[in-house]
Formats: structure tokens, sequence, C-alpha cells
């Protein structure tokens, strides 16, 4: 039942639905959380919360700033009382982060580059995340209040939509670096400090949205190796990839 209630979030957060849960909180602690998604039912992109005991609608936690103006991508803090997201304001992706309320909305990058894809660490002093500030996109790392904001995976590629593993000690993410050109990103794995760079799949098709199991011992991601895009999972160290889903409808 973990797994399987662990793929479900992998394939929401694909599908941009649902926040990737800091998987160093316990399972019921993460359970009692809302769900976070966005949605723009209202016209525009805000961030919403869902409680999954409750029979009422979900509240809306953003009113993003101007005509404009979006919220997106929400993240729980793994201790629940932050989330971390996108607001993009005049066509400009930054960082923010807000309390659990939606109250306190507080902008931790500036830049008038794209930042985008937050992602706690499992402690919480650091948010890992993606930017083209340097001309392309890498991978980059700050401390949770915004602070030492700096480039970590240094690469002319396309890297994104990193990972932390349970310890903290790693963090996987998608790149096209060794793809000869193609855009379609393969899964690399890194130290939390962006050295120790190591390939984990090796195809002429895309695999990305990696997430590790909470014990740490799988990854899960998402490939079109197949054909269509499908479910796969795999140990720690890339190796024993097998393919969990099977349809023929888009999985992830």
């Amino acid at each position: 039942m973990m797994l399987q209630g662990f793929l479900f979030r992998v394939c929401a957060i694909s599908l941009g639905f649902v926040s990737p849960l800091g998987v160093s909180s316990s399972l019921a602690q993460v359970a009692q959380r809302p769900i976070l998604f966005d949605s723009d039912r209202t016209g525009r992109a805000e961030i919403y919360a869902l409680d999954p005991e409750s029979t009422g609608p979900p509240r809306q936690l953003t009113t993003s700033p101007g005509d404009n103006a979006s919220s997106s991508f929400p993240a729980w803090s793994p201790d629940g009382r932050s989330i971390a997201f996108i607001l993009a304001v005049d066509g400009n992706a930054d960082i923010a982060i807000m309390e659990a309320d939606g109250s306190d909305i507080r902008r931790l990058t500036t830049h008038p580059a794209a930042d985008l894809y937050p992602t706690w660490s499992p402690d919480g002093r650091r948010i890992a995340f993606v930017s083209n500030r340097d001309g392309n996109r890498e991978i980059y790392v700050m401390n949770a209040d915004g602070s030492d904001q700096h480039n970590l995976s240094n690469h002319a590629a396309f890297d994104s939509r990193p990972a932390w593993s349970p310890d903290g000690s790693l963090i996987l993410f998608g790149s096209d670096r060794d793809q000869g050109g193609r855009p379609t990103p393969n899964l690399y794995i890194m130290n939390q400090d962006g050295s120790g760079v190591r390939r984990l799949t090796n195809h002429q098709r895309a695999d990305m949205v990696a997430r590790f199991s909470p014990d740490g011992r799988l990854i899960v991601f998402a490939s079109n190796r197949d054909g269509n895009q499908q479910i796969y999972t795999m140990n720690a160290d890339g190796k024993g990839q097998t393919k969990l889903t099977r349809s023929t409808a888009p999985q992830g």
C-alpha cells in the first residue's frame, strides 16, 4: 500500500496537480496535510488546499497580485508550516514562500530570469529550484530564507526538476547533457553540493519527473521509452529498471 500511495503521488506530481511532499515526514503527518494544487478556475492559476477528510470545496490560498500574475507548483515544507511556490508577475517567474494558510507571502528570488520548481530539502533548511539565469536551465539551491543562491549543476545542457533523497545527501534531476543534441532528458544524481554527478538512465527517449521512495531505496519516474508515457521504478543506483504500468493511455 505504501508503494501504491507513493506512485499515485508521483503521477499527480507529474501532471502538476499535487505538490511533492517532504518524504522525510512520517506517513501520518503527510496524511493529515491538505493536498495542494494549482488551478485556473478563476481565470488564472492560483493555489488551493483540499482537505481529504472534508466534503467541502478547496480553499483558495493565493490571490496573485495584478492582472498578469499567477501562482503555481506549490510544495509543502517538511514541517507543514510553509509552502514554497512559483509566483509569476508580468511574465517573470520567481520562487516565493507563504504560511500554510496563505498569509505572509514573500519572494525568495527576484531575478529577471525564470526561477521554477521549488523543492524542499528534507530538513527544511534549503530549497532546490531551476533557473535559466545563467543562460540555460540549471539546478540551483538556496537557504530557506532566500540567501546563498548558487548554481549546483553548472552545465551547458538543459537541467531540470530536482528531487532530494530522504536523507538530504543527494539530488535527482533530469538532463539532456549526454543525448547528442536530442531534447530528451535522462535521469542523473549528484551530491547535495553539486559534486559527483552520475547518470542513472541511458535511453534515447525521455525519462523524467523522478522521486525517491520514502526509504530512499527506490526511484520512481515517468518515461516514454516504450512509445507512450509510463511509470517505471529502479534501484537508487539506477539498476533494476522495471515498468510498472502497461496502459495504452499516457501515465504520469
